[in-house]
């Protein structure tokens, strides 16, 4: 006994593929009133009760043009039932499907470049690794090697400071305060902001 083929919403509505709205909404209209609950016939029936859902999806999906294109589509997609047993012609079960890996076990040369073999992916990750830690060394010797240079030019800044502090210091212990105000004012009168305009 062969299988019975599933119904469509067509079929469900009784209109054929090509059919327009207005097909559809009249074909929902008369078969509501036949199987809709609230008929008194209807009432005591599950069948006819189940039989009207069926309607009811059958008109919501037909009557929207994209859901109407989608289903469509979902047709087209549905692979045909065979109305036949599972056998072949001659009454043999039909062989197995055989299931093959999606990759050559034995693969020659990657991309066909002669020489460059293919890498496996533990290799793949060993050879990032050990980039990531080499980046990460020259990472931290780059910025080491720039905090040491500019802790130099600070010292050596620091130092001509204090040397120079230290020589005035010595000048004025020396010479005492009177020279030291002697030598700024003929550095005063030396400045070229100290000379006057020349007429």
């Amino acid at each position: 006994e062969h299988p019975k083929k599933e119904e469509t919403h067509y079929d469900v509505l009784n209109v054929p593929s090509n059919c327009n709205s207005r097909e559809v909404r009249s074909a929902y209209v008369k078969l509501s009133k036949l199987y809709h609950p609230d008929v008194r016939s209807n009432a005591a029936s599950p069948e006819r009760t189940a039989r009207f859902l069926r309607i009811s999806e059958a008109y919501k999906v037909l009557i929207k043009p994209q859901l109407r294109r989608n289903y469509d589509d979902s047709l087209l997609w549905q692979p045909q039932r065979s109305e036949r047993s599972p056998v072949g012609e001659t009454g043999a079960p039909m062989p197995a499907w055989e299931i093959r890996p999606n990759y050559d076990p034995n693969p020659g040369p990657y991309y066909g470049i002669k020489g460059l073999r293919r890498v496996s992916n533990r290799q793949v990750a060993l050879i990032l690794m050990a980039l990531g830690i080499l980046g990460a060394i020259f990472g931290f010797t780059s910025v080491k090697h720039s905090f040491d240079l500019s802790r130099q030019i600070q010292d050596e800044v620091s130092a001509n400071a204090t040397s120079h502090h230290a020589a005035v210091v010595a000048d004025a212990q020396k010479y005492g305060n009177e020279e030291q105000v002697r030598r700024m004012m003929d550095r005063m009168s030396r400045s070229p902001l100290s000379q006057p305009a020349a007429k």
